[in-house]
């Protein structure tokens, strides 16, 4: 009967069948495992013979057989990219945790209760209840102190409801606490792991900024032995030894604890030590897309060096690839993934790459979870590849580079002192290549810029001596890109703007990448770094309004009416703006003196007043708005003479020191 089955099976061969052919691989191999049936089970029985037998000697090309097989070979592709992305998913589920910079809670008290009764032997989840309680328990334990590690966790067997009445009436007693129902395992592995991330910490109506959320107060006392016993502030009973509260003095028997007077967090060292990546862990990592993995152009990883997938090709004339929706092809760069809800499910990167938040390196996904779970730190931010303060300057060889200053400097400093060299621009960013070079001569940081955008009236002590009403939004104007100038560069001044010439000493910064609709509190994501600027002004072109029809860009686009540097300091480096001072010097003599605390509009606000509908380019200088003490409202007016020396610092942003040079008719160009 075998026999009479394969013969009827092979009745007609492949190459004659002209129905629809099945495309998937079960189908084909189900054909090849007949084809293999039929030759053991009657080897002597004469093969049918092929198509191209029968139509002649010459060989035909089976065009359905390449087809099937190319389609089985794309099957396969997909199989093995769906597989990479899965093993990604999985690598990124580890790193599920709520990373916001919030200040978190250092000491916790935990009681968990477990359900020990005959109900616990329910196999609604596998195998039973109590045997996937268990296993979770000790994920959830090791995980607890993973995270907390100068916590205390008590375990609590509940049995017919006993144990859970006295602990709900003692612990939940006028609380508001919610309640939530695991309907099965995962649900009830979540809901376990989610209590494992400490809380965030906050007074009530107290709204901290991300760059101050990190700020815990903690006191560090030291252990003290008295001769006659006090009573401790914890227990309230009289004990020789204990530790003395660093803010009210008040006694306590252990750390780490939270002072019952003051409420100041006391541990010791080794305490924070333990706890440090815990309470201030390293933020996530952003999924890559293709269009920004071609924008950024990373190659390898930041990390591991490993190589990265090409991006997929781009139709210019055609249509766009799926990848580069709404991304134009005429030379116009692609927008940077906004900032996503870190306490959302991590997932895989299209492009396998990972961008820090901070430095923007790309990094693969195995360097994403090691550094996350094992270094807590990322290499690319602790490398300053971007140089913690970037200059250019022509070196001996006559050549121009960009260096890193390892320190704040004096601008008359640099020249003549040995800098670190780094390779790149702009748009690459810059890295180490572990040379050094000596300054020759002090270039303007940037070589060019797109546009100079400026912010008037931001300092309400200025606004109050120009007597000027505060507008409701950023008053913005512009300078061309030929106003830039470098921070020991002279600045040649026109015949015409020698009379009521006037100077602005600026904090300014630079945006890093295209920008377009951000927000402010994202405003970080887009900056390159913080510089000084003087916002050179031609009065009489700008004052009265009948003069310029209250236009100011005319009377401050000349060219280097716009000189900036010495350096960019990294942002990493400049923690809080408005605690930055500025200062402005005339031929020595102190013309502005304030703090950036009486700024208008943080440089957040301005960043999402810039890009509101607006696409700000890469590498655009932006002058935040200058204080108190110019020239026009002096009394008497202080504007510049010829050879004036003006000098403008900012603390920690060294400075510009530029000299006027006022041109005559004849040598005008």
């Amino acid at each position: 009967m075998a026999d009479s089955d394969y013969a009827m099976e092979d009745s007609g061969s492949d190459d004659e069948y002209i129905g629809p052919k099945s495309t998937n691989t079960t189908s084909r191999a189900s054909t090849t495992g007949k084809k293999n049936a039929q030759s053991k089970g009657n080897p002597r029985q004469p093969q049918a013979p092929q198509a191209w037998q029968r139509r002649g000697s010459e060989p035909t090309i089976d065009y359905e057989e390449m087809i099937l097989e190319a389609e089985e070979a794309a099957v396969i592709q997909d199989l093995q990219q769906s597989v990479q992305e899965k093993e990604e998913e999985r690598k990124r589920k580890r790193l599920r945790k709520d990373t916001k910079p919030f200040q978190r809670g250092i000491i916790r008290h935990v009681v968990l209760v477990l359900d020990l009764s005959e109900t616990m032997l329910e196999k609604d989840m596998r195998p039973n209840r109590f045997i996937a309680m268990i296993n979770y328990t000790q994920e959830y334990v090791r995980e607890f102190f993973e995270q907390n590690p100068i916590s205390q966790m008590s375990v609590l067997g509940m049995h017919d409801g006993l144990c859970i009445r006295e602990i709900v009436s003692r612990t939940n007693a006028g609380a508001e606490s919610e309640y939530v129902i695991a309907t099965d395992q995962e649900l009830l592995r979540e809901l376990l792991l989610a209590t494992t991330t400490p809380p965030v910490v906050r007074k009530e109506g107290d709204v901290q900024a991300e760059s101050t959320a990190a700020l815990m107060m903690m006191g560090f006392p030291s252990r003290v032995v008295e001769s006659i016993p006090t009573l401790c502030a914890c227990h309230g009973i009289l004990t020789r030894s204990g530790y003395t509260c660093s803010r009210c003095a008040a006694k306590v028997c252990s750390l780490p604890v939270v002072c019952p007077c003051c409420g100041l967090t006391l541990s010791l060292s080794t305490h924070l030590a333990r706890s440090y990546h815990h309470l201030f862990p390293l933020r996530n990592w952003t999924e890559v897309s293709w269009q920004r993995a071609r924008e950024k152009g990373s190659q390898e990883c930041a990390g591991c060096l490993a190589p990265f997938p090409t991006p997929p090709l781009v139709t210019v004339n055609g249509e766009k690839d799926n990848a580069m929706e709404g991304v134009e092809t005429n030379g116009v760069s692609v927008q940077a993934p906004q900032d996503e809800d870190e306490a959302d499910e991590q997932r895989a990167s299209e492009s396998s790459r990972y961008e820090c938040r901070s430095c923007q390196n790309h990094f693969c996904i195995d360097c994403d979870s090691y550094c996350h779970m094992v270094l807590h730190n990322c290499p690319g931010c602790l490398s300053g590849d971007a140089g913690a303060r970037l200059i250019r300057f022509v070196a001996n060889d006559g050549k121009a580079y960009y260096g890193n200053l390892t320190k704040d400097m004096p601008v008359q400093a640099i020249e003549g002192s040995s800098v670190e060299v780094l390779d790149g621009d702009i748009t690459q960013g810059w890295k180490k290549n572990g040379v050094s070079a000596t300054v020759s001569k002090l270039l303007c940081p940037l070589p060019s810029t797109p546009i100079i955008l400026c912010v008037g009236l931001n300092y309400r002590r200025h606004a109050e001596e120009c007597n000027l009403q505060i507008p409701t939004y950023p008053t913005i104007f512009t300078k061309p890109a030929d106003a830039l100038a470098g921070p020991l560069e002279p600045i040649p001044i026109h015949p015409t703007c020698q009379s009521q010439l006037d100077y602005e000493g600026e904090l300014t910064f630079i945006f890093s990448r295209d920008a377009k609709n951000v927000p402010a509190k994202n405003y970080r994501d887009y900056i390159l770094g913080y510089t000084t600027g003087n916002d050179v002004s031609a009065r009489n072109y700008q004052l009265p309004a009948s003069v310029s029809g209250g236009q100011f860009s005319y009377a401050k686009s000349f060219d280097k009416f716009a000189p900036i540097g010495a350096y960019i300091t990294n942002k990493e480096l400049v923690k809080e703006e408005k605690e930055l001072r500025l200062s402005t010097k005339v031929d020595g003599g102190v013309r502005q003196e304030t703090g950036c605390d009486d700024m208008i509009w943080s440089v957040g606000s301005i960043v999402e007043h810039l890009t509101r509908g607006t696409t700000v380019r890469r590498g655009t200088v932006v002058m935040t708005g200058t204080p108190s003490g110019v020239g026009f409202f002096m009394e008497p007016k202080g504007f510049l003479g010829d050879g004036a020396v003006v000098e403008v610092n900012v603390e920690g942003l060294g400075g510009t020191r530029n000299r006027m040079v006022f041109e005559k008719e004849g040598e005008v160009e």
